[in-house]
């Protein structure tokens, strides 16, 4: 049996049956592995019915101010909203259910909700510290990943003119790693180079694709490149195809690294984000790729 296949049955079989999926089979749902499935599913499986099950779910933990967060039962930090407008945007850009009202409260939070800035000290800090970008949580600095989660929503939601959109683009090229690549977002401390991590480059640059290629964009594409033949890690390896492939740069050998990454997960528990990751890199058009081609010719 393809992987492919194999990857499918796994995250319908770990769907709660009160919808959605946690982040190891058996566990309770959050929004973060719901997300991601729905997502993959959506372009591999898309009669699944646990696809609008997953939907149900993420709209009925989204609050009154639009956030969504991490898991049932708490209120916050609420960075997964971004993932779950994703989720509802592919929704509705499939011809199902129109999630629109919930759509456009996670976009009002995101729109409102802003990094925490520092005062710049370049001794310390290598970026731009009065950048405004997305947190992890609220009252912190922002960082990479979930800049780029919210980058990605709003842009397909067709806003990628908004300010917002702008200065967490330049964010994001502001906290490149010169060599090539992003990390979790400090590109230097205290004078030393910090290295690049392969998962949250291709999550930048997925979130970057349709920009003017800049050196930072092209630095980080040639460093994806000579990583990912040696990488055969769910996170990493499917961020990385995803956003080289956003810039129309999907290796030739991707095919076969995914197939050999897809192999090491059999006979483990099973994780939804990981399966979910290998199915969005494995599609000839990425779910995020098309969510933004279509809100540009909108």
């Amino acid at each position: 049996m393809a992987w492919q296949c194999t990857s499918i049955e796994r995250l319908l079989a770990s769907a709660r049956p009160d919808g959605g999926w946690g982040y190891q089979s058996g566990h309770e749902p959050s929004a973060e592995p719901t997300a991601f499935a729905c997502l993959a599913l959506a372009t591999a499986e898309p009669d699944a019915d646990a696809i609008q099950h997953g939907l149900e779910r993420l709209a009925r933990g989204q609050q009154d101010n639009g956030a969504v967060a991490v898991a049932p039962r708490i209120a916050a930090p609420c960075w997964p909203t971004s993932l779950a407008a994703l989720a509802w945007l592919k929704a509705g850009s499939s011809g199902g259910t129109s999630y629109a009202g919930q759509t456009r409260r996670a976009v009002d939070w995101l729109l409102h909700t802003e990094g925490l800035t520092l005062k710049s000290d370049p001794a310390i800090y290598g970026h731009n510290t009065q950048l405004k970008g997305w947190p992890w949580g609220t009252g912190t600095h922002s960082w990479i990943e979930p800049t780029a989660y919210a980058i990605l929503a709003l842009r397909a939601a067709g806003i990628s003119d908004h300010p917002r959109v702008r200065e967490a683009v330049k964010l994001l090229l502001n906290r490149a790693i010169p060599e090539g690549g992003w990390n979790y977002g400090n590109c230097r401390v205290f004078q030393n180079n910090l290295r690049p991590f392969p998962a949250q480059t291709g999550i930048a640059l997925a979130a970057l694709a349709g920009e003017a290629m800049s050196e930072s964009i092209d630095s980080a594409i040639r460093y994806l490149h000579s990583e990912l033949e040696r990488i055969r890690t769910p996170m990493s390896l499917g961020w990385g195809i995803i956003g080289l492939s956003a810039w129309n740069e999907r290796p030739s050998s991707a095919g076969n690294w995914l197939t050999e990454c897809a192999a090491r997960l059999d006979g483990r528990p099973t994780h939804p984000v990981f399966d979910s990751l290998l199915l969005l890199a494995d599609a000839e058009q990425c779910t995020l790729t098309t969510l933004l081609e279509a809100a540009n010719h909108g």
